[in-house]
């Protein structure tokens, strides 16, 4: 019998050849991300039972991401902490304000296929999209940053097939929603979800990113994709260290294993009070919306903000709406200002924020009783972004600039319809 993705990421992780299903391992993780909502309470929890080092301090990337630029005192001296305590403990990388986690760390060439990454954040699974496994914990984290190693039981794998293309208008976050309705919490629990098939194949790493992230809000310890030639040649062109193609073996045993076609699959939104709660969008033209967001660390990304001016251009936003805009790194705001991308949307009406987890960790861009938002960032659950009765509905950055413009959630087809000649 062959071995899953996960299954060999993990044996080499833990210094084995095989490594079964289920089986507890010690694994050393590559790469080990902190962010600095975390990193102080987790230098003192060490601190305090006599750690005063790291081990592997350079494999640790700290990132200042989610109150950025800082709006409260508690922020100001969390930050200015995380900065010092980062120099004292040696870590690897310090980011400071330069992007969120997840999307910084590949693409600053921190990834390659078949590493094993922990991280401190719940959707750092979207480092699986580079064909990495990629799995989130809370102060378990402290345990590799003390001794260089964790312990973990062996996740099984169900497998989603995606075939054919997405039309205009459809995007990768609709693949995973679609997936989202065939897979409840049992199905999910200590599964990692794997996407292959020709319509995997098609996109790039950030859409990759997108889907593998939001596999966590399944239930699931993760998502990956393999490692193709495509990939391999993206993460080079990053800076990563040598990469090299990797996948499971195809007679390895899975849990389950799912169909999806994208060339028939339509627009999907998460309604309030989960991600998982997903319907069609036509099945909600009829909700009104007072905010829109495009960003997060599942759709900040350059093709997606330049998807939303390109169906924005010749538009403005609706007059009772206010349409946020945060791209996910420095990066990436340089190169969609320097394209005219960032002046299209505000042209369009958007307002501009620089790269932060602001709305999603819900420390920016509050909602007041009553109000509705629709979103491309993580979560939507009561509370997450300011009033428990506001409503969060969470769609591709598409499907929120269509919504943005007429006032309503939108199919994005059918503005794109209405501009074909």
């Amino acid at each position: 019998m062959g071995q899953t993705l996960v299954q060999k990421i993990l044996a080499r992780a833990s210094g084995r050849g095989h490594v079964d299903e289920g089986e507890i391992v010690w694994a050393r993780p590559d790469l080990i991300t902190v962010p600095e909502v975390s990193f102080p309470a987790y230098v003192k929890r060490l601190r305090d039972i006599g750690i005063t080092r790291f081990v592997g301090a350079e494999r640790i990337a700290v990132v200042i991401d989610h109150e950025v630029p800082v709006h409260s005192q508690a922020g100001a001296e969390r930050n200015r902490l995380t900065r010092k305590l980062a120099g004292e403990m040696y870590v690897g990388h310090l980011f400071d304000g330069e992007g969120i986690t997840h999307p910084l760390v590949v693409e600053r060439g921190l990834v390659s296929p078949g590493m094993f990454v922990v991280g401190a954040d719940t959707h750092t699974p979207g480092i699986g999209g580079a064909g990495a496994l990629a799995m989130p914990f809370g102060m378990e984290i402290t345990t590799p940053m003390a001794r260089g190693d964790i312990w973990l039981r062996v996740p099984g794998t169900i497998r989603v097939h995606v075939s054919g293309r997405l039309r205009a208008g459809v995007a990768a976050r609709d693949i995973v929603l679609a997936a989202m309705r065939q897979i409840d919490d049992e199905m999910a629990s200590y599964r990692v979800i794997e996407y292959v098939g020709d319509g995997i194949a098609a996109l790039s790493v950030a859409e990759r990113m997108t889907i593998a992230g939001l596999s966590i809000d399944t239930g699931a310890e993760a998502g990956i994709v393999a490692a193709d030639a495509a990939c391999v040649e993206a993460l080079r062109a990053m800076g990563a260290r040598d990469p090299q193609p990797l996948a499971g073996d195809a007679d390895a045993a899975v849990f389950a294993e799912l169909h999806i076609d994208a060339a028939t699959l339509g627009p999907q939104v998460s309604e309030p009070p989960s991600p998982t709660h997903v319907r069609a969008v036509g099945e909600l033209a009829d909700v009104r919306i007072d905010h829109a967001y495009i960003g997060s660390c599942a759709s900040g990304t350059l093709a997606e903000l330049r998807a939303a001016a390109s169906l924005l251009a010749g538009r403005r936003v609706h007059a009772g709406v206010q349409l946020l805009v945060i791209p996910a790194t420095r990066r990436i705001y340089e190169a969609a200002m320097a394209d005219g991308t960032l002046a299209a949307l505000m042209r369009a009406g958007a307002q501009l924020a620089p790269p932060t987890c602001g709305p999603c960790f819900g420390g920016l861009a509050q909602l007041d009783v009553g109000e509705v938002r629709i979103s491309t960032s993580t979560r939507n659950d009561p509370g997450r972004m300011g009033s428990r009765e506001a409503r969060i509905y969470l769609a591709s950055a598409l499907t929120v600039a269509a919504s943005a413009v007429t006032g309503r959630i939108t199919d994005a087809r059918e503005l794109l319809a209405a501009a074909a000649p």
